[in-house]
């Protein structure tokens, strides 16, 4: 998947979260905020901003795999965090396998870590951490892929991806229902949110594409 492909994907998931918005707003005006069926589409608004948050780290990993990929780069010349990724199925190996014989099995994986072979990352391979697209999930990533600069363009984000992931989770879960949520948030809220994650997701998007272009990516 391209970056064209994911930011293009993303501002039509993002238009169409401001055109229920556009049709909220219109709704109260007949039957009041206090509607039940206004007030769930605000909850669900939540859900589908956190889709549009999680669809678009998944589809920079994948662009950023591809074109790592696509390098072929040996393994000496891949920086070593990365090679986490790029030996997984020999980690996979050594954590799944027998103990029959262990140290030929780490041997072989420090040997093709040394190998001038060039690198293949599987396509779909995600390094998920435990944290559910909370910000040590891009932190993650930062770190792996040696991207530079922040997780986000501001730090008063950081509090809008925790906010995003666990309501979202809440509704999800069925520890809040979307109608208990939105009834919280009034549309103006709700459109902020919708900025928020537009800004989050432009900024993953574009400082994955500037480190991408750098001579020195994936090393």
């Amino acid at each position: 998947m391209s970056l064209v492909v994911v930011s293009r994907e993303a501002l039509a998931r993002i238009a169409a979260a401001r055109a229920v918005v556009r049709i909220i707003e219109a709704h109260e005006l007949t039957l009041g905020a206090g509607d039940d069926a206004s007030k769930a589409a605000k909850g669900m608004l939540f859900v589908q901003n956190y889709a549009v948050y999680e669809f678009v780290v998944i589809g920079v990993v994948r662009a950023l795999v591809a074109n790592l990929n696509l390098k072929g780069l040996n393994f000496p010349a891949v920086r070593a965090e990365l090679l986490s990724m790029a030996l997984h199925p020999e980690f996979s190996s050594i954590a799944d396998g027998s103990k029959k014989n262990p140290w030929e099995n780490r041997a072989g994986l420090i040997r093709t870590s040394r190998a001038a072979l060039p690198v293949l990352v599987g396509a779909d391979l995600f390094p998920r951490d435990g944290s559910h697209f909370r910000p040590p999930q891009l932190e993650t990533i930062w770190t792996l892929f040696g991207i530079p600069g922040p997780i986000v363009p501001a730090s008063r984000l950081i509090a809008h991806i925790i906010e995003l992931v666990d309501t979202r989770n809440r509704i999800a879960h069925g520890d809040d229902s979307p109608e208990a949520v939105g009834g919280r948030f009034s549309t103006g809220e709700m459109r902020k949110r919708i900025d928020d994650t537009e800004a989050v997701c432009t900024h993953v998007i574009t400082a994955a594409g500037a480190y991408m272009a750098s001579p020195n990516a994936f090393q």
